[in-house]
This record gives structure tokens, sequence and C-alpha cells, in this order.
């Protein structure tokens, strides 16, 4: 039974994605797996955690026998409790304790839950799309032999030498007024898309656990290393995952209404905390991850002579082709290869393929330079 179960679980095609991602940067990597996979051990962490240990132990009146201890726990727990600090006199009025409830600690699972899925939304977005382009860049970075590498970017950059604009990119076209596979950037506007989407989400995601954590600055992290290393003491009890909170409960005895007020202790929120500082390291460094390669990416789109540089480097590696026409080499790579053409050698390249994929680019430019020459 476990083993069908894992066998169906191991073939879900979203789960076969997220094992053989290579189609992307480590940087989107560093969001859509890793990142997801640490916010799902964070998850199993917290449940285990709350059914492993008491989530939570309230002080009762002396004659409260066994029996409602038991009762007044669960009670207070579906019911939420309310934090009231202990420097602030309990308000008499039902409607101010009700202001003060806390009952998303019970829901942290599902938001953290959430959280992954913010991280791995955009990679559904990249795989879903990319695959329109018409090549399919997870076969071709497996692809060992050269002549198969070369005739697919061939025939993909030729196609978009192509006038004829195909309807499915309207959605790009639109969106960045000058894109698609007929101007050769549909991958590459993608991609910008694509880490546009991880930064904001991470941006996000950070601003919101500084919320939960009960900062209002950025520097929560810092005042946590300064607290604990210069202090020697730890920070301040996050308002929002209080250790000890009020719960008011109604008893009735004998056809009387007793109320009673009790003191309880979250020990699974102090958990709760420790998850979501860890948390907030993490996101800092997804975030800076995020916007350094999003910024290189930009670079990468908007000059030219970087990708110049990056297509003679790969020449100079294969010492069967050396750049005499400087003219050619710039037309090339501008007019041939385009911004999808330079990303598709680039993931190549990524992915540790440095020889293969300069064989690759040394016979595209050979056949580029023999095509110009039929030409003339």
């Amino acid at each position: 039974m476990s083993v069908a179960l894992f066998n169906f679980i191991h073939g879900l095609p979203w789960i076969k994605s997220f094992q053989k991602s290579i189609d992307d940067e480590h940087s989107d990597r560093v969001n859509h797996r890793y990142t997801v996979g640490f916010l799902l051990v964070c998850v199993f962490i917290v449940t285990g955690s709350s059914f492993a240990f008491n989530r939570i132990t309230c002080w009762v009146p002396a004659q409260f026998t066994g029996a409602y201890l038991t009762y007044t726990n669960n009670y207070c727990w579906i019911t939420n409790t309310y934090f009231i600090p202990t420097n602030v006199t309990i308000p008499p009025m039902k409607l101010d304790r009700k202001h003060a409830e806390i009952g998303y600690y019970q829901w942290t699972p599902f938001i953290l839950l959430l959280f992954a899925f913010g991280f791995y939304l955009p990679r559904m977005l990249w795989r879903s799309m990319n695959l329109r382009s018409g090549i399919d860049l997870q076969y071709l970075i497996h692809e060992t032999q050269i002549d198969k590498v070369v005739s697919t970017i061939e025939y993909y950059c030729q196609a978009n030498q192509s006038d004829k604009i195909d309807h499915r990119n309207r959605f790009f076209r639109t969106l960045f007024c000058s894109s698609g596979k007929h101007l050769g950037n549909y991958l590459r506007s993608l991609q910008l898309v694509v880490k546009c989407l991880y930064l904001i989400n991470s941006f996000l995601q950070l601003i919101l656990i500084n919320r939960i954590l009960g900062q209002s600055g950025w520097f929560y992290g810092f005042h946590l290393w300064y607290n604990l290393l210069i202090k020697n003491s730890m920070m301040e009890d996050s308002p929002y995952f209080p250790r000890v909170t009020l719960c008011d409960l109604r008893i009735r005895e004998v056809g009387n209404l007793h109320q009673y007020t009790v003191q309880c202790v979250l020990p699974i929120n102090m958990l709760n905390e420790k998850v979501f500082s860890l948390a907030w390291f993490w996101l800092s460094y997804v975030f800076i991850t995020d916007v350094v390669s999003f910024i290189s990416t930009l670079y990468q789109t908007l000059t030219l002579t970087h990708r110049i540089h990056f297509i003679r480097t790969l020449l100079r590696i294969n010492s069967s082709e050396s750049v005499t026409n400087e003219i050619m080499l710039k037309n090339f790579v501008r007019d041939y290869l385009k911004q999808d053409g330079l990303l598709i050698l680039h993931l190549l390249e990524r992915h540790g393929q440095s020889l293969h994929v300069s064989n690759a680019v040394a016979t595209l430019y050979k056949h580029y330079r023999t095509n110009q020459s039929r030409e003339i």
C-alpha cells in the first residue's frame, strides 16, 4: 500500500518537474526547489510537534479535576485565546478581549504551505510557457550529440527570421510591446517575467514575516544576533506568537453557568517563532539572490557587448574557429542567435557543458559564415 502510494506521488507531473528542473538557473532553483523544500520541512516539523507534544497547557482553578483540565485545554485550543501583556490590565469588556484574540497559530502549517506555493508558482509559469516556444530546453540540455543540438538551435533561430507572428505569443507582445518568437526574444522575455515574479514574491514574503515576528523594520535578524551575542538575551516575544495567553470559558454545572478566565501556555508558539525566525534569514538570502539575478539578467538582455563577449569566449575554447570579422560576429549574435539563442546557449553552458557548447557555437558560426558568403 505504502509503495503504491509512493509510486503514485512520485509519478505526479509536478513532482517530476520539481525533480528534473534543469532548464533554468541556480537562482531560480533556490526559489522553487530549495526554498520550497525548506518550507515543507518546516511544515512537517510544526505539524509533527503539535501532535508529539502538548500544544497548550492551561492553569486552571484548584477544584478542576483531570477531566476539567483536558476539556479546558481542548476548548481553549479550538476557540482561540487572546493576548494581553502582563503589564496591562485585562479589559472587562468582551469586545475588547475579542479584538486581542490570536487564532492563527493553529494555521501555521497552512501559512507555510502558502509560502511554498508562492515560490513554486513562477516555476509553473516558466514550464508551461517555455514549452510554447517550440523547443524543449530540458531535452536539449540532456542531449549529448552536437549535431542534434546544432540542428535544433538552427531550426529555432531560422524560424525567428520569419515575419510570421504566432498567435500564441499575443500575451507577451501585449506585455512587452516588442517580444515574441518572431523577434527572437520570447524565452528571454519569459525569463525576465519569471525572475521579476520571484523577486516580488520574496520581497512580499519577507515583509510578511517581519510583520508576523512583530517587527516594523528590516533588521530583525541583526537585532536578534545583537541581543544574543552582545546583550546575551533573547528578543522580546512577538505579539503574534505569545507564549502566555488568556482564555475565557463557560462551564454549566447543575443549571448554573460559571465563567472562568484561565492563563494558558502555548509551547507550540515558541517553535513557531523559531521557525519564522529561521525563515527570515533564509528569505533574506533568497531576496538578495533574486535581486542580483534579476539585475544580471537585465544587464545581459540590454548589453550587446556582453552577449558578443560570451560568444567570443566560447569560440576561443574551440580553436577550430577564429573570429576575424567583428561585424559578422556582431550580426551573428544580434540578428541570428538573438536573445533566445543566447539564452539557450547560456543555459547549456551553465550546466557544465562549456566544451560541448563551444563546439556547438563553432558549428553554428561556421554555418552562418558559409550562408553569408553564399548570399554575397
